[in-house]
């Protein structure tokens, strides 16, 4: 039988012994099920270390409910990235959880999981470690084979046959990643499994719906993430359960038809058609759009609207790049309450119109909260008097909408003529905040400060300029940018600041980044 490397615990064992004892209650003393349970809440190296400290705790480890296997755990030193290294650590890897596995009493545990770019040539021994979970009676299984940079491998060949409820009924939550993932036709399917994550794997579309058809009814999380062999996906099963769909990357994907109880969507990649129309009752999306440019508004009016008439929570992410063309009566979401647009407008020279947007207040008459965060990569032209008088759509007041978050407002015309329209429309409004910093623009993104930090200042004063005077009730709060702080230090679009006065600057700019994106 292997033996595990802990290292040397001549020092733990010394502290230990030498620390005087008390009265009452000591945690020898406690029941063998309750020490079990402190151990599991260990990193199965640190639990295999307590072995030396008594000797009736030499084999306590070996009912550890909690097995994390992966290269941080297994390997907590430095290590360094380089593809010639990843085979050591891969076969030393190996080895520790074979030993780890062999040692275990093999009962009770509650979740166990394989983190490290392993692959078809170690294909016996991680069956064995599929065999190990399912004898288990393990409720959450995680493979996750994701190398961390590039290397040649032949992903491991799963079969799924040995997970099913011919072998294994206690499975609630399975995730698979870098895998070769064929679901077999005498597949037996999930009675227990709640959750299901599959990443970077080659699952077909039937195969995919021949394991969500096998979950018994009961399946309400499905993940998927980088499989590029999927162009429909279909889980409509009249007994599915599903209730939260997540889909990213998948760059072949075409059309969803979703099953009618989903009520929570999150999708990042290209266009694709939600089906069948209508029906639907998604209450909560969130879609971020990559690789393509098109308009915001025409997509929530053409492609959502009639698709998903019970939608309350909006996220939408995307390139702006074509003015928006809306014919006839636009489609009125009654039930929408929360709306979140991040929008890169990156034309050189912008063609859109921001003042569009105000119909949102006319298509969501219960919006309570809007966040409208815009990045604009474009040419910038800050709104004084002499460019022309403000424009001003009717009035149509609006009795929900009580918070407003505007970001990346750099003072541009059409950017202030919406504020003011939301700002006179919202009668029941309690906060709008405008903050020039762009929060839509990817978090760290510390170069931008360099470009247009002067925007930001230009934001800042067309805010305080045009808005606060026409904020009656107090609500507006204008959130002032870190270059308004240095601005007598600016010349035009010039730094003239110091290497001191430049390191503190860009802190304070990361810091909010962090803060924005958490």
């Amino acid at each position: 039988m292997a033996n595990i490397d802990i290292g040397s615990d001549e020092d733990l064992h010394q502290t230990m012994m030498m620390k005087p004892k008390r009265k009452g209650l000591q945690l020898t003393n406690l029941p063998k099920d309750i020490l079990c349970s402190i151990l599991s809440r260990l990193p199965i190296k640190e639990a295999v270390r307590t072995s030396i400290l008594l000797e009736h705790w030499k084999h306590l480890w070996r009912c550890h409910s909690n097995l994390e296997f992966s290269l941080r755990s297994m390997f907590p030193g430095p290590r360094t990235n380089g593809p010639n290294d990843v085979r050591p650590w891969k076969d030393v890897f190996i080895e520790r959880v074979d030993a780890v596995l062999q040692q275990h009493s093999g009962a009770g545990v509650d979740n166990i999981q394989f983190q490290a770019p392993c692959d078809d040539e170690h294909g016996d021994r991680i069956e064995g470690w599929v065999r190990f979970a399912t004898a288990s009676k393990t409720k959450q299984l995680i493979l996750d084979f994701s190398a961390t940079h590039h290397i040649e491998q032949h992903p491991y060949k799963i079969d799924l046959r040995l997970l099913d409820d011919s072998k294994s009924s206690h499975l609630q939550s399975i995730k698979l990643c870098s895998v070769s993932l064929k679901v077999p036709a005498d597949f037996k399917g999930f009675r227990n499994l709640k959750w299901i994550f599959l990443a970077d794997t080659n699952i077909t579309d039937g195969d995919l719906h021949h394991l969500v058809s096998n979950c018994s009814g009961i399946l309400e999380f499905l993940g998927i993430a980088g499989c590029g062999m999927l162009r429909r996906l279909h889980i409509s099963h009249l007994s599915n359960k599903l209730k939260h769909l997540q889909v990213y990357d998948c760059r072949l994907l075409q059309a969803m038809e979703l099953n009618f109880g989903l009520v929570k969507l999150e999708y990042r990649g290209p266009s694709v058609l939600l089906s069948p129309p209508g029906s639907l009752l998604l209450a909560d999306i969130c879609i971020k759009l990559e690789g393509i440019c098109t308009n915001s508004l025409e997509y929530m009016f053409t492609k959502l609207g009639h698709n998903v008439p019970r939608l309350e929570i909006l996220t939408l992410r995307c390139r702006e790049g074509k003015m928006a063309t809306l014919r006839g009566k636009l489609h009125e979401f009654v039930h929408l309450k929360h709306l979140r647009l991040d929008l890169t407008f990156g034309c050189a020279t912008r063609t859109t119109d921001i003042l569009e947007f105000a119909c949102l207040l006319v298509a969501a008459p219960f919006l309570e909260k809007l966040e409208f965060h815009m990045w604009l990569r474009c040419q910038h032209e800050r709104y004084s008097v002499g460019k022309g008088h403000l424009r001003s759509l009717p009035s149509q007041p609006h009795s929900q909408l009580r918070s407003v978050d505007i970001t990346g407002f750099y003072g541009e015309k059409d950017q202030l003529e919406l504020a003011l329209h939301i700002l006179r429309d919202s009668v029941v409004l309690e906060s709008m905040k405008i903050d020039p910093g762009p929060a839509a623009a990817p978090a760290g993104l510390t170069r931008l400060a360099r470009t247009e930090a002067p925007h930001f200042v230009d934001g800042y004063e067309v805010a305080r300029e045009f808005l606060l005077s026409r904020d009656r009730r107090d609500v507006v709060h204008v959130a002032e940018p870190l270059a308004c702080r240095l601005r007598p230090l600016m010349l035009g679009a010039r730094w003239r600041i110091d290497a001191a006065q430049r390191a503190s600057f860009f802190a304070a700019l990361r810091r909010r980044n962090a803060e924005n994106a958490g």
